[in-house]
């Protein structure tokens, strides 16, 4: 499993909405510190469902795939 590792891009990092599906779906970036550095990982959420992904294309597909199986 590769995990994205990033330098501190600006100080004060925030989880920042990314997107918002047509069917009420959401992907935000989440910063999760660990020491000197940052993950960012993206957190795809769905009636309350919610996953953390290491990149933005598997949220997106999570999130396709949740809100088509209902």
């Amino acid at each position: 499993m590769k995990w994205s590792i990033l330098e501190h891009p600006r100080k004060n990092q925030e989880v920042e909405l990314l997107h918002t599906s047509s069917g009420g779906g959401t992907i935000h970036s989440y910063p999760l510190s660990g020491g000197k550095r940052t993950m960012i990982r993206f957190l795809s959420c769905y009636e309350g469902a919610c996953e953390f992904f290491e990149d933005m294309e598997e949220a997106t597909s999570y999130l396709h795939t949740v809100e088509t199986s209902g």
